[in-house]
C-alpha cells in the first residue's frame, strides 16, 4: 500500500457520488443498477483507505504512519483512522520539518491539547511564528547596520502579532467562545441612556 492508493480512493469516491447524483429517475431498473454501481465504487474506495493493521498513536494524539509507507510523521487521531489521515499528516509534518520546527510543532500541539487538523495546523503555525520571530530578534541584536536592525525587528514584531492572533483563534476554537452583548437602560439627569456592554 502506498499514498497513491489514497488518491485512487478519493477518485473512486467522487465517481460513486457522481453515479448517485445522475441515477435514472424515470427508469426504476436503470436506477437500481446505477445505485448498485455507486455502492460498489464506494466500497472499493473504503477498502483502499482501510489500513491492513491497526494504526498506533504518538505524541499530540497523532497517528504514526505504517513503516511500509516509507514516511515519517504523525496524523490526527480519529475513531476509525485510515490511510487518508496518514497521507495528510505526512504532508503537514513535512511542512513543519521544512520550517525547522518539527519537534516544537509536535510539542505545541501536545501542550495545547489540539484536536482535529485545523487546531493542529494552528499549533504548528504558532511554533513556526515563535521560532522565526525569536531568530530574527537574535539576528537584529547582532546587527550593526541600524536600517537592517530596524527591518529585522519590524518583521519579528509582525510574526509576534501573528502568533498572538493565532493563539486567540486556537483558544476560540477550543472553548467555543462567542460574543455576548448585554444592553442596560440607566437614568441620567431625568433622561435615559443606553449602555451596551460586550464580553467574550
Amino acid at each position: 500500500m502506498n499514498t497513491s492508493s489514497v488518491s485512487t480512493a478519493l477518485k473512486l469516491k467522487e465517481q460513486s457520488l457522481r453515479k448517485l447524483s445522475y441515477a435514472s429517475k424515470s427508469d426504476e431498473i436503470r436506477r437500481d443498477f446505477d445505485i448498485g454501481e455507486a455502492k460498489l465504487l464506494k466500497d472499493e474506495s473504503l477498502a483502499l483507505l482501510r489500513p491492513s493493521k491497526p494504526l498506533k498513536t504518538g505524541l499530540g494524539g497523532e497517528i504514526i504512519p505504517p513503516i511500509e509507507l516509507g514516511h515519517h510523521g504523525l496524523e490526527d487521531t480519529l475513531k476509525e483512522p485510515d490511510l487518508l489521515d496518514c497521507d495528510v499528516t505526512i504532508k503537514r509534518t513535512r511542512l513543519a520539518d521544512d520550517a525547522g520546527v518539527f519537534e516544537m510543532a509536535i510539542e505545541t500541539a501536545e501542550s495545547t491539547k489540539a484536536k482535529g487538523s485545523v487546531q493542529k495546523m494552528i499549533s504548528h503555525q504558532l511554533a513556526a511564528a515563535h521560532h522565526h520571530a525569536m531568530r530574527l530578534l537574535g539576528e537584529a541584536d547582532r546587527q550593526k547596520d541600524p536600517m537592517l536592525k530596524c527591518k529585522l525587528m519590524n518583521t519579528s514584531t509582525r510574526l509576534m502579532e501573528a502568533f498572538s492572533k493565532g493563539a486567540l483563534t486556537l483558544q476560540k476554537l477550543q472553548t467555543g467562545a462567542n460574543q455576548i452583548v448585554t444592553v442596560q437602560h440607566v437614568s441620567v439627569n431625568g433622561g435615559q441612556a443606553i449602555i451596551g456592554m460586550g464580553r467574550r
